[in-house]
Parts: C-alpha cells; sequence; structure tokens
C-alpha cells in the first residue's frame, strides 16, 4: 500500500465541500487513486490537512463534456472553469465521497511542502502524522 495523496484545495472550495454544494474537484491531470482514502489539505490560510475523503469516481474527457455532466456539482462558475482549462483538450472531474472532517487540524510533516495540485505524504504509511491522521479519523468516525 503507497502513502495516501494529498490534495490541495482552496479555502472556498474546502467550505463548498464541507456544506455539500460541491462533490467534484476539477483539475488538468488525472491522479491515479481511484477507490483510496485522500488527505484533503486546505491553502493558506489555513495551511493543513483538514479532512479525509475516498475518491470514488474519476472523468477524464474533454473540458465540454466534463462541464456538461459535472459542473453543476463542482462549485466553479462556467466563466472560471472555463478559464481554468482554456487552451486544453482534457479535463479531469475527480469525486470525493465519505468526507471526514478532523476537529483540529493537522500541519504536514516537516520538510514536506504543500503540493500544488497533489503529492503523496512524505514519510508514507510509515510517518508519524499518517498514524495521527489514521487516529484523528477514526475518532471523528466514531462520534
Amino acid at each position: 500500500m503507497s502513502a495516501p495523496m494529498v490534495f490541495s484545495i482552496r479555502p472556498q472550495f474546502v467550505a463548498m465541500f464541507r456544506s455539500g454544494a460541491k462533490r467534484f474537484e476539477f483539475r488538468t491531470r488525472v491522479p491515479w487513486v481511484l477507490g483510496e482514502t485522500v488527505l484533503i489539505y486546505e491553502t493558506a490560510p489555513t495551511s493543513a490537512i483538514v479532512a479525509s475523503a475516498v475518491v470514488c469516481r474519476i472523468a477524464d474527457a474533454s473540458p465540454f463534456s466534463i462541464w456538461t455532466d459535472f459542473g453543476d456539482l463542482g462549485g466553479i462558475t462556467r466563466e472560471d472553469f472555463d478559464r481554468y482549462f482554456a487552451g486544453r483538450a482534457r479535463a479531469v472531474a475527480i469525486e470525493l465521497t465519505n468526507i471526514v472532517w478532523l476537529s483540529e487540524p493537522r500541519k504536514l510533516p516537516d520538510g514536506m511542502a504543500a503540493p500544488q495540485a497533489w503529492a503523496r505524504l512524505k514519510g508514507g504509511l510509515s510517518s508519524g502524522l499518517y498514524a495521527d491522521l489514521l487516529d484523528a479519523v477514526v475518532s471523528e468516525v466514531a462520534r
């Protein structure tokens, strides 16, 4: 089993996931994490891991198709979507489900910079942070 993927997501989009208004994250590249539990890193000012989620679907298609199929669940305007994918032949929609919100944000391990889009957790499964996150997720699920 490989180290969990950490997804960087801006605070306004994290808030939309939290409220249920957003189910899909749009990206320009496919992360090969279908079925995996990933960690949600909320960018500045929080700059910490705030949740875990399961990637239950990844769609890779033209921007037109992705918008048609998932635009209303992506928490972004058509104008911003078109600007983000301008000049690209492919767009990716990643569905995040079973989101477990941590009661306290967790900082990344020392020496790990915030990923621009996503990256594997530094230190992998043996990192102290991963063990702490597992404990926190289990505690949150048990509530």
